[in-house]
């Protein structure tokens, strides 16, 4: 009876090519059921399991070289297999599904952290450098002659031309490369499965900029409104109370003037996402068309206005598409349900020319 060998090389490339395909199927499960809750934390490794592998048996011939008998691999058949995979494979693959582009790194791309510190030391001023200006005042004292311990004069004399005084320097020092702001409603038709919509869609864009530019080399900042707009943390995004009433024209106005304000506007690539019903009234869908205009627009790499679930009462995508029907910055999405998840990622991240 003859047997197909396989060497250790051999069975290494097998297993490396399975867990190819295994990891292709997983992510094409991912983005066609939305799950996206499967990415696991930002920037970690993501943790595979398997049940078609079978682990080998050992046996040993009659000669009992080794021992007798027989043993199993690690782990019984009713185990799964478990391993990980680096994050910036897994998003290779996603992006290389989703057909998504690299994101710009024109320029530096750095946002600047301003500081003052006392560096230098200038005749003006208002901290004084007691310890300079003791010293060039001996020297002046030494040179007139009033300071000579030798003939018994130790006078010091502190003239105006001798003080010192600390003067701070402004200094820059890169922190991020990019800045993301995402916009939530929390206004009172904001509740249960919408936002649970929404929590899946900026996980995966917290993802694919951190994946993009580095993790932690992005700044990501969030901003909710009702009638009026806040910056909250991270974890109480989700966790603000609802209110009546909905303005969305303040969580615009307020993230433009933050994005230019504290943040480097030329060498700064910046990230705008809005998650709403879009239920809002005329006037306030004009005033967001303005700020778009005017500040945003011109400012942003892109800035996505994400429609989630929304009904006939659903006013803001519809006045934005009356200036910008197909534009490479503003991109307008609707998502209905987490298997729409795939082609709104693809609206706000794909290639559009302009």
């Amino acid at each position: 009876m003859t047997y197909d060998e396989i060497s250790s090389n051999d069975s290494e490339g097998f297993f490396n090519d399975f867990v190819e395909e295994e990891l292709k199927d997983l992510v094409e499960t991912i983005l066609s059921d939305g799950d996206l809750d499967r990415l696991g934390d930002r920037g970690s490794d993501i943790v595979i399991e398997m049940d078609d592998i079978v682990p080998p048996t050992f046996v040993y011939d009659d000669s009992g070289e080794g021992g007798g008998g027989k043993g199993q691999g690690p782990g019984t058949e009713k185990e799964r297999l478990r391993f990980s995979v680096p994050f910036e494979r897994f998003m290779e693959l996603v992006a290389a599904k989703l057909g998504l582009p690299d994101l710009t790194k024109e320029g530096k791309g750095k946002i600047k952290e301003v500081s003052y510190a006392f560096k230098t030391f200038g005749p003006v001023g208002i901290v004084l450098d007691k310890r300079r200006t003791f010293k060039r005042a001996l020297r002046s004292s030494i040179g007139l002659g009033l300071y000579d311990p030798a003939e018994d004069r130790l006078e010091v004399q502190v003239r105006r031309r001798d003080r010192r005084y600390k003067v701070p320097q402004r200094e820059e020092r890169p922190r991020f490369k990019a800045v993301v702001f995402y916009m939530g409603d929390i206004s009172y038709s904001t509740y249960g499965e919408r936002l649970d919509l929404e929590k899946r869609l900026v996980s995966f864009i917290h993802h694919w900029l951190d994946f993009n530019y580095g993790v932690g080399n992005v700044d990501h900042r969030f901003f909710v409104h009702d009638v009026d707009a806040y910056e909250v943390s991270a974890d109480d995004f989700y966790r603000v109370s609802t209110a009546g009433g909905t303005r969305a024209s303040p969580v615009f106005d307020l993230v433009s003037q933050v994005a230019f304000n504290e943040y480097d506007v030329p060498s700064t690539n910046f990230y705008g996402f809005y998650f709403g019903d879009g239920e809002i009234f005329e006037g306030d869908a004009e005033e967001i068309v303005t700020i778009l205009r005017q500040t945003l627009r011109p400012m942003f790499n892109c800035v996505g206005l994400v429609e989630v679930k929304p009904s006939r009462f659903s006013y803001l995508n519809r006045e934005v598409e009356k200036v910008w029907t197909s534009d490479k910055v503003i991109r307008l999405a609707e998502m209905r349900d987490k298997r729409a998840t795939v082609e709104v990622i693809k609206t706000l991240f794909g290639e559009r020319r302009a």
